[in-house]
């Protein structure tokens, strides 16, 4: 037999009705429905016309609902729940959102501002980020992505190296003159190894050893973004990686001091499991990153 439907209500009345019953009001309705109370209401009443009984008692401060409203509100809400439900799995599933992960430093100086960029451009779409300064958390299964500090990649993933890294000390242009007249008056402004491969003041002035920075007093900080965050106020001097932080000298935020450079031989690497082939949203943010 072919039915036309033509015995059920707008359903979007019944939509309304199920908001009224699960809110205990017109009020509460509009407010998660998005729409006015008068707009609530007035689908009530089409509703109420339609079957022709009223559904709810209205007073002067209380709404409750009729016998026939009450017995209306269960199986209202069944079948609210099964077409929601039906109409989630024949849909269309999102594009999942790029995951990438990276530790603190190159997060703040180098990610961001290029998630940044890349929310605005052509090829923008969902990407969601994992700050960690714990290697085995970036180099999770559950990421597309990830940012690494090696010499290499580590079996089992490939990708490309970003850039390398170059340690230089770095101060604030107004703590340059002040450390030329007076280089005590200044102090390294330090920071805990997290882990054995990176390298901090005590690290870098065993290797290079120059007199007129060995003598400066350490400041301990919280982290190594702490560091050049300080740096920039003025603060001290900070051991930074020049190329990790090429907008802050570009800017002339920091300035480097002397000719000490130190190529420790490792870098950032942009990192994939190996083997299946990367989503097409993955690829181009990787492309993009490789090409920022």
């Amino acid at each position: 037999m072919h039915r036309t439907r033509k015995s059920l209500p707008p359903l979007d009345t019944l939509v309304f009705f199920d908001a009224v019953m699960r809110n205990g009001g017109f009020t509460a309705a509009s407010s998660e429905l998005y729409v006015s109370q008068a707009a609530v209401s007035k689908r009530i009443r089409q509703l109420e016309d339609w079957l022709g009984t009223p559904l709810f008692e209205r007073g002067a401060r209380s709404l409750a609902a009729t016998p026939t409203g009450a017995k209306l509100a269960e199986p209202v809400a069944m079948a609210l729940d099964y077409l929601e439900a039906s109409l989630a799995g024949a849909r269309a599933p999102a594009s999942p959102a790029v995951r990438i992960a990276a530790n603190n430093a190159v997060s703040v100086f180098w990610l961001f501002p290029r998630i940044r960029a890349f929310a605005i451009g052509a090829a923008a779409c969902p990407v969601e980020t994992v700050v960690s300064d714990d290697p085995a958390t970036l180099l999770s299964d559950d990421h597309d992505l990830a940012i690494i500090y090696a010499a290499a990649p580590p079996n089992g993933w490939e990708g490309e190296r970003l850039m390398d890294e170059v340690l230089t000390p770095v101060l604030s242009p107004a703590c340059r003159d002040r450390f030329e007249a007076d280089p005590q008056s200044l102090c390294l402004l330090d920071y805990d190894r997290v882990t054995p491969d990176w390298i901090n003041w005590e690290v870098w002035l065993k290797r290079h050893d120059p007199p007129i920075l060995s003598g400066l007093r350490r400041e301990p900080c919280r982290t190594y973004s702490h560091t050049i965050g300080r740096a920039i106020a003025g603060e001290g001097l900070a051991l930074a990686s020049a190329t990790l932080l090429k907008d802050e000298i570009g800017s002339g935020a920091l300035a480097p001091l002397g000719p000490h450079r130190d190529r420790t031989g490792k870098g950032y690497y942009l990192v994939h499991r190996s083997g299946p082939v990367l989503r097409r949203h993955v690829a181009d943010f990787a492309a993009f990153l490789s090409g920022g």
